[in-house]
């Protein structure tokens, strides 16, 4: 069960095997406090649960390479929890370490307004406390009578910000002088963004748009008269006209906005607006996953029997613009490679987004790539290009029971060295393979006859934080399978990036880089550090 992400809240267990046996890997990873060590397991204070405590042992036993273990993740795109960010920052301001927090800071998209006023809120917990427990005691001492439950409420607020409350630290004069030598920084854009999306419950006094909310029909008017952020305009998108729309599709900042929400703006005006803005050198900055997944949208608009008045005419462009980007991606997984497509009945919802996820990482890693219902079949072809990559996925039909180890079965009768198999599936296997196998007894008898061969799944499940009965199974066989998780039934192809970090992070290069990186630190500083590290991302990002 995943913890709450309180301070020192409780932790899930993670087995350990021997000699080839990989460590364990998941989207949404808990660790033991006894496993948790800078030295050892850096990567884990940033990707699982861990306490304000061994934060702040961690950064004061080993700072550099807790530095450099945040920056190679970053670098490789890994999904850092925000309660690791949180936690960061706020311990390396109980530490007066102002200049960890700095470096922290450069990255805005991971350390932003929220997450420092989630910080400076975990630092000022302690004089929170104290408030409540004065409201308490006055309470406690007054004549008028009190209900129970409102006494109950205060004393499990006071337990709650108890156990979140570092060991050292408040939110002191000198924080928030350091916050406000931060906000400086900040374009009046930025600004205008963050207080017009910081949520509530973080103190801010939300911006409202009187006249749009009082007459929807002048909506059409006003976005004819002001620039409005779409995002405001959202909610009336079923009353916006085509002009309105083709005005928001020319006024929006970001190409990537009007990608994001084409569905709400679809229409041939808006398509001719958008081939203008590509023909104009605009880049497209969405993650690879967001990316993806549009390009997979528009190409069922595009296919699609219904009538439509937009063809997405830009489509063919924006795909061109995408190849380079998403095939030089690459993944230090150990070759040969296999993936395994679970084409399965019981993955119609997700057949779609797997097979693009299959299909990519065969175009990636070079590898073979079959697919699985009660028989195995191989790919009808191989897929090199997106445009193959988006095929294949609107061609391969889910049907039939689910046996993967249909798929695993040649290899083995073909005593066939495979050194990486990446399973793609929902892992609800109900069937054997025609000599009576489950996987996990064939891939035990693999592993201890062929090879012992790495084991990655991308798993689609019921609930996303599930473990899934086929890793269950392998982990009761004294395996740990390298596993990300994405939920069944709203299968979400802008966690690809995830995906592609975690398997990075789990290389042997990743390992080679940290150490690289906490020399650097150690030699250069970490302001230098981090710098390259922001300069880098940005290239990416432009590139």
């Amino acid at each position: 069960m995943r913890g709450r992400g309180r301070g020192r809240g409780r932790r899930g267990g993670r087995g350990r095997s021997a000699g080839r046996r990989q460590p364990t890997a998941e989207s949404k990873e808990e660790t033991r406090q006894e496993d948790v060590d800078i030295d050892t397991h850096p990567r884990e204070f940033f990707v699982g649960v861990v306490s304000t405590e061994d934060h702040l042992k961690a950064q004061e036993k080993n700072r550099p390479r807790y530095a450099a273990a945040l920056a190679v993740l970053q670098k490789n795109k890994v999904a850092i929890a925000q309660n690791s960010r949180v936690r960061a920052l706020a311990v390396a301001w109980a530490r007066n370490d102002y200049e960890l927090a700095d470096a922290l800071l450069q990255n805005r998209d991971q350390f932003g307004l929220v997450e420092v006023l989630k910080a400076i809120s975990l630092l000022d917990s302690g004089r929170q406390i104290r408030v409540l427990e004065k409201k308490l005691k006055q309470l406690q001492l007054s004549a008028t009578k009190v209900r129970p439950r409102k006494i109950g409420k205060l004393k499990s607020d006071i337990d709650n910000l108890t156990a979140l409350k570092p060991s050292v630290g408040s939110a002191s004069g000198a924080v928030c002088k350091h916050v406000a030598r931060w906000v400086r920084g900040f374009t009046k854009e930025e600004l205008e963004f963050c207080a017009l999306h910081l949520p509530r419950n973080l103190g801010r006094n939300w911006l409202t748009f009187v006249t749009l909310t009082q007459r929807r029909e002048n909506v059409n008017q006003l976005v004819m008269e002001f620039k409005i952020p779409y995002s405001h305009l959202k909610q009336f998108k079923d009353v916006l006209s085509e002009k309105a729309k083709t005005r928001i599709s020319e006024n929006e900042e970001k190409l990537d906005t009007v990608l994001w929400w084409y569905e709400d703006l679809k229409c041939a005006p808006v398509d001719e607006v958008v081939q203008r803005r590509l023909d104009g050198g605009e880049t497209v900055n969405l993650p690879s996953g967001k990316l993806l997944e549009r390009l997979l949208t528009f190409k069922m608009m595009v296919n699609s029997s219904s009538p439509s008045n937009s063809k997405v005419s830009f489509l063919p462009y924006l795909i061109q613009l995408a190849e380079p980007r998403l095939t030089s991606i690459h993944l230090p997984l150990e070759a040969p490679i296999v993936v395994i497509g679970d084409a399965s009945g019981s993955m119609e919802v997700a057949i779609r987004t797997s097979t693009i996820i299959a299909s990519l990482l065969t175009a990636i890693t070079s590898a073979r790539l079959v697919f699985f219902n009660t028989e195995t079949r191989d790919a009808p072809f191989l897929p090199k290009t997106i445009e193959e990559v988006l095929k294949l996925a609107m061609t391969t039909q889910a049907d039939g029971g689910t046996a993967p180890a249909a798929s695993l079965l040649p290899f083995y009768e073909n005593k066939e060295v495979i050194k990486t198999f990446i399973v793609v599936t929902d892992e609800e296997e109900n069937s054997s393979d025609n000599k009576g196998h489950r996987f996990s007894p064939l891939y035990k008898k693999y592993h201890d006859e062929i090879y012992p061969a790495q084991l990655v799944f991308v798993s689609f499940l019921r609930q996303q934080h599930d473990e899934g009965q086929m890793v269950r199974e392998l982990k009761n066989l004294g395996f740990s399978p390298l596993q990300f998780r994405l939920e069944g039934s709203r299968p979400d192809l802008t966690k690809l990036d995830s995906l592609f970090g975690l398997l990075s992070s789990h290389s042997a290069s990743f390992g080679e880089e940290l150490s690289s990186t906490e020399k650097s630190i150690k030699e250069d500083g970490l302001a230098s550090v981090f710098s390259r590290l922001r300069t880098a991302l940005t290239e990416q990002i432009e590139s």
